[in-house]
């Protein structure tokens, strides 16, 4: 399963939150004994404080866990 996504940043997590940014990248199934994605991201910032900026992501990440670390670069 390989994924590639363009969605909306907002400031919050209501669904009617403004728009700062996009969140654009892949995810993929990576594990064939546990469920886990491969995550690259980009988030760009359209604006706000960060408007011109992008923050990336890339990781490994371990779905069931309970507790997970994605590094921001």
């Amino acid at each position: 399963m390989v994924a590639v996504v363009d969605d909306i940043l907002t400031v919050g997590p209501e669904i009617t939150s403004e728009e700062v940014g996009r969140a654009q990248g892949i995810f993929a199934a990576t594990d064939q004994n546990k469920f886990s994605l491969l995550m690259a991201f980009n988030f760009v910032f359209t604006k706000g404080e960060f408007s011109g900026n992008t923050a990336s992501m890339y990781d490994r990440n371990a779905i069931m866990s309970k507790v997970r670390e994605m590094p921001i670069i």
